[in-house]
């Protein structure tokens, strides 16, 4: 009869390398593996919204101990996490992520002539 393994410490720690995924040459998290890492004691150190043409912005993040910036995904899904509204976006990254440092705020909407 062969022994039961039992989890360890590193078992979890090597679970969570799943939530690093690569799209279309980019590097994104989902928002409830990002939750997940701030929980464990994870940080933030630094945020960026990225506003598109159309008026909608994208979250991104650069985590403590991993180099790059990640683009944040949706809860369940890979698909990035959008805000129609910059005072939600914010709203979230204070309230939801715990984050109170500098955000930066880049456009690609450009003013209509």
């Amino acid at each position: 009869m062969a022994a039961s393994k039992s989890k360890t410490p590193q078992d979890d720690d090597a679970a969570d390398e799943v939530w690093v995924r690569a799209t279309n040459g980019e590097t994104a998290i989902r928002l409830r593996r990002l939750s997940h890492y701030l929980d464990k004691g994870g940080s933030l150190i630094d945020v960026r919204l990225l506003e598109d043409a159309e008026g909608t912005f994208t979250l991104w993040v650069r985590l403590a101990d991993r180099p790059g910036e990640f683009l944040v995904n949706q809860f369940q899904y890979d698909k990035p996490r959008a805000y129609s509204d910059l005072n939600r976006a914010m709203s979230n990254i204070r309230n939801e992520l715990g984050y109170f440092g500098p955000v930066t705020l880049q456009t690609d909407r450009r003013p209509s002539k």
